[in-house]
Formats: structure tokens, sequence, C-alpha cells
């Protein structure tokens, strides 16, 4: 066991819609019974006529009331058709700034109701910036609940632009793959890596929808999209996830974001790193509780060990000299390097089973969901745990 906990000495880093297929014209008679269950009203609603056919198509769920009782607090009042002017608009500006033709199957994938919904997104987004920015967690938990509910209430919107041939145009421009996985997973590590910096620049997104100038907030966002592509090419998937890591180590510890710690990384090492508490965390949590131990043990003693060995020791030495590593020290209040640090981490991993094993099982969970942010605050939470244990 004393040699598994040697790896923590060396690693201390780092989501409504009905299907209306031949159902329109039955909710169109059931239109009274659907009144006395759905305070429309309260939704900013007179009628049913109200929400377009469309924007009924973007809901993928037979419970009326309870969904609409959700969105109520997320669709504005004032359902404007206007927002559909507004939608392409936008989308006109971000294609003009990659110099490609006007979009015209894209904009046909949003109606009113999901055009108020998709600037909504855009001013959670921004909300997500800044808080994780100012490390306001408290309200960071909002902003993530929220989000979920608007990309949710979005889902077929997004369908329905990915299988357009302006979507193609757009990621070719931004030389990426025409898969909607591939580009979700950048933007999503994109942010979890730079929301310290893209926070700044998505402010002026923001703004500019705030102001009602559409045309040029689409035009600042492919700015913001341009980098975040150019960026995830450059350094590619392993280091981004690294830094991520990294971001949620130091967030859930209040310390600066990692810089120098980060740079001591190339891709390969990146990725051995991330493999390996990849592999820890779901070695653990796939075993019962009570074997938390003896199921890290079992993983260090095979593929673990196996990918620490690969790991450059110029990079790991770098890593461990870094002044981000030494500031995590302080915080802790114990050398990560030292005796005192493997005893306790032994200790702790025998003595409170429990509590490694659902550290590790929430770590998985948040890999799972290439959560990075979460999955090293998991991280963090066992490193104090262990600093403070006797």
């Amino acid at each position: 066991m004393k040699r598994f906990t040697n790896i923590f000495v060396l690693l201390a880093l780092f989501t409504i819609a009905f299907s209306w297929t031949g159902l329109f014209e039955r909710l169109k008679a059931k239109e009274e019974d659907i009144r006395d269950k759905v305070d429309l009203k309260s939704l900013g609603l007179s009628h049913l006529k109200d929400i377009s056919l469309k924007d009924l198509t973007n809901f993928e769920t037979p419970d009326i009331r309870s969904k609409l009782e959700k969105l109520k607090n997320i669709i504005p009042k004032d359902l404007d058709p206007s927002h559909h002017k507004d939608i392409d608009e936008f989308w006109t500006g971000v294609f003009e700034a990659f110099r490609l033709p006007k979009p015209a199957e894209l904009i046909n994938c949003f109606g009113t109701v999901s055009g108020q919904i998709f600037f909504r997104k855009i001013k959670t987004i921004n909300d997500l910036l800044m808080h994780s920015k100012g490390h306001d967690m408290v309200k960071l938990h909002t902003d993530y609940t929220q989000f979920e509910v608007l990309m949710h209430a979005l889902a077929h919107s997004h369908k329905c632009m990915v299988e357009t041939k302006d979507f193609e145009r757009l990621t070719d421009a931004l030389h990426i793959p025409h898969d909607p996985e591939v580009l979700m997973k950048a933007k999503y590590l994109y942010y979890q890596a730079k929301f310290d910096t893209l926070a700044e620049e998505y402010k002026g997104v923001y703004n500019e929808v705030v102001n009602k100038n559409f045309n040029k907030a689409g035009k600042v966002f492919a700015e913001v999209f341009k980098k975040a592509a150019s960026e995830y090419n450059r350094q590619g998937e392993d280091l981004l996830a690294l830094q991520a890591f990294g971001n949620g180590l130091s967030e859930t510890l209040g310390l600066p974001l990692p810089a120098a710690k980060v740079n001591c990384y190339n891709g390969k090492d990146a990725k051995l790193v991330m493999d390996f508490f990849k592999g820890l965390s779901h070695a653990v949590a796939e075993g019962k509780w009570y074997r938390a131990d003896s199921s890290a043990s079992d993983y260090w003693s095979s593929e673990g060990k196996s990918l620490l060995e690969k790991i450059d020791k110029k990079v790991l030495k770098c890593d461990m000299n870094s002044h981000d590593s030494k500031n995590l020290n302080e915080k802790l209040g114990l050398d990560l390097s030292s005796k005192e640090f493997r005893e306790k981490m032994c200790d702790y991993t025998t003595d409170h089973n429990i509590m490694f094993y659902s550290y590790l099982r929430t770590m998985n969970s948040a890999f799972e969901k290439n959560d990075y942010l979460h999955a090293a605050a998991a991280y963090a939470h066992l490193l104090e745990a262990v600093s403070k244990s006797s």
C-alpha cells in the first residue's frame, strides 16, 4: 500500500420536447384540458397558439405540466416573434466573420421560443464564466443547473443545426471535424481550461446581445469561437484536460490558477497523467467501498504504475519544483513529497475507506462527463482530508 501512495507524491495536480408526430390535431382538441393543467399566464402566454409548431417540436417529453412549469422562470415573458429575426442577424454575423455565405438551413432550426432560449443561454454562459473567474461556487451551482435545462430545451435545435450544410461549412472553416460530439467536447474543454481569459472575451458577445446588436454579437462570437478552435487544435485535448484539472484543484483550494506546472507538460505526458487519474478513480468506483484501498493498490500494481513510469522524469521534476506545487504544499500545510505525507495517505486510505471511496467515485463520475473541474475538486478535498488527518 505504501508503494501505491507514492503516486500522490508524484501527481499532486492535477446537459422539452413533445413528440408531436401525429399529435398536433389532438393537442388542439385538448387545449382546454391543457389549460387546466398549465398556468399559461405565468408563462407569458394567453393561448397555446402563441407558441409556434416549430417550438413545440423542441420539447421531447409527454409531461406537459412539469416541463413547462420548469421553463416558466427561464422563458422571458415577452414571446416576441422578432426573436427569429434576431437569430437570423446573429448567425449571419457569425458567417460573415468567417466570410461564408449567409446561412439558410441553420436559421430555420429556431422558432420563437427556442430563439429566446438561445439568447438566454448566452447570458447563462456569461454568468458561468464570470462566476468561475470570481470563484463564486454557490452561484456556479445555480448557473450549471440552469445551463443544463437550457441545453435540454435546445436539444432539437442543436440536432437540427448539426445536420445542415451550413454547419458543415462552419466546421470546415474552423478546421475541426464535422462531428457535433467533437465540437461540444472541444468547447467544454476550452471553457474549463481557459475560463479566466474567456470570461472577458465572451462578455463582449453578451454585451452586444443586451444592446440588441445581434449581427455584431455574432461577429464577436465568431472571433471567440475561432480562438477556442485554434487553441484546441494547437494544444490538443490532453493538455487542455490537464490544465482544466489543475484549474479545478486550484479553484477548490483557493489558489492562483496554475501556469508553471502545466507548462512542464507536453501532450503525451499530459495524457499519461489524466489516463492515470481516470483509471484509478474507475478502478476504485467499480469496486466495493470496503475494498477501496485494495482496489487502488491493485490498480497501482498493474496499469497505474505502468502509466506513471512512462512519464519523463524531467517533467515530474519540473512539476514538483514549480511555484504552483510549492503553493499547493503551503496551502495544505504538508510537503507532498515528504515521508509524512506518504504515511498519512497510507493511513487515510486504510482507516477511512468509505471517504476515500467517495472521493474517488465522485472523480470517476465527473471524468465520465468530461468534467475535469469537478473531478479535480474531489481530488482536492481528498488531499485536504489527508493533510488534516491524524
